[in-house]
C-alpha cells in the first residue's frame, strides 16, 4: 500500500513539473510574440512618420506648382483677351473699311496684334515625379489623389482646344509686308513682366508705328479685300472663345484643388 501511494506521489510531482515547464514555455512564446509585435509597431510608426513627412513635402511642392499655374493662367487669360479685343477691332475694320482707312497705321497694328498668340504650359514636375517614382499613393486621401491624377493626366496645355491651328496668323504674316511687320514688332512688341520665379507677357494697349501713310493705305486696302483673311479671322475668333471658356474652367478646378491640398496639408 505504501509503495502504491509513493508511485502516485511521484507521478503527481512529475506532472506538476511538466505543467510548470509548459507554462514557462508558453510565457516565453508570448514574450517573443509581444516583442515582435512591438518591433513591428515601432517600424510601422517610423514608416508612417516618414511617409507623412514625404506627403507633406510633396503637397507643399504641388501647391507651389498650382500657384505657379494659377499665375500663368491669369496671364494667359489676360493675354488672350487682349488678342480677342484686337480680333474684334479687325472684324469691325472689315465691316467699316472707310473708317479703318482713316487711321491706316493703327488699323495695321490691329491686324497684326490679332495674330499674336501665347504658348500654353502646365507646371507639373511634382506630379510627374510622384507618378514616375510610384509614390503617388503618398497622397493618403483617396479622393484628393484621384482628382490630382484626373487633372494632370488630362493635360489641358496639350489639348486641341489650347493648340488649335491659327490659320489667320499664318496667312496674315505671309500677306503683310515684312517691313511693316518689323516696325510693329519693334514698337508694339510684348511687354515682359517678372512674376515670382517666372515671366509673364502682355500686349501693349497703345503704340505707334512710322509707316508712310500712302504705303499703309495701299497695304490695308489689299487686306480688307481679302476674303480668305476674314474667313480665317472669324475661325480664329470662334476658337478663341472656346479656348477662353476651357481655360476659365481649368482655373476654377485649380483653385478647388489648391483649397483641398491646403486643407489636407
Amino acid at each position: 500500500m505504501i509503495k502504491f501511494f509513493r508511485k502516485i506521489r511521484q507521478r503527481l510531482l512529475s506532472e506538476n513539473k511538466f505543467s510548470k515547464y509548459l507554462i514557462y514555455a508558453i510565457g516565453e512564446i508570448i514574450l517573443v510574440v509581444i516583442g515582435i509585435l512591438i518591433a513591428l509597431s515601432i517600424n510601422n510608426w517610423n514608416e508612417n512618420r516618414k511617409n507623412n513627412k514625404l506627403e507633406s513635402l510633396f503637397i507643399t511642392r504641388l501647391l507651389d506648382d498650382i500657384n505657379e499655374e494659377i499665375s500663368f493662367i491669369d496671364n494667359y487669360i489676360h493675354y488672350n483677351k487682349q488678342v480677342k479685343d484686337f480680333t474684334n477691332r479687325v472684324q469691325q475694320h472689315f465691316l467699316n473699311p472707310d473708317l479703318a482707312l482713316n487711321m491706316p497705321n493703327q488699323s495695321l497694328i490691329d491686324f497684326y496684334q490679332a495674330s499674336q498668340d501665347i504658348d500654353a504650359r502646365q507646371p507639373a514636375s511634382t506630379y510627374k515625379e510622384l507618378k514616375n517614382s510610384g509614390q503617388i499613393n503618398l497622397i493618403s486621401n483617396y479622393e484628393l489623389r484621384t482628382r490630382l491624377i484626373n487633372f494632370y493626366e488630362s493635360n489641358w496645355s496639350n489639348s486641341n482646344t489650347a493648340n488649335y491651328p491659327n490659320s489667320y496668323r499664318e496667312y496674315l504674316r505671309r500677306r503683310m509686308p515684312n517691313n511693316i511687320q518689323e516696325e510693329i514688332r519693334i514698337n508694339c512688341g510684348d511687354i515682359v513682366i517678372e512674376t515670382g520665379n517666372s515671366l509673364s507677357v502682355k500686349l501693349q494697349e497703345n503704340c505707334q508705328i512710322d509707316i508712310d501713310e500712302k504705303e499703309a493705305k495701299t497695304v490695308l486696302t489689299d487686306l480688307l479685300k481679302d476674303s480668305e483673311l476674314i474667313n480665317n479671322l472669324n475661325y480664329l475668333a470662334g476658337n478663341m472663345y472656346s479656348e477662353l471658356t476651357m481655360v476659365n474652367s481649368i482655373q476654377r478646378r485649380l483653385i478647388e484643388l489648391k483649397k483641398e491640398l491646403e486643407q489636407h496639408k
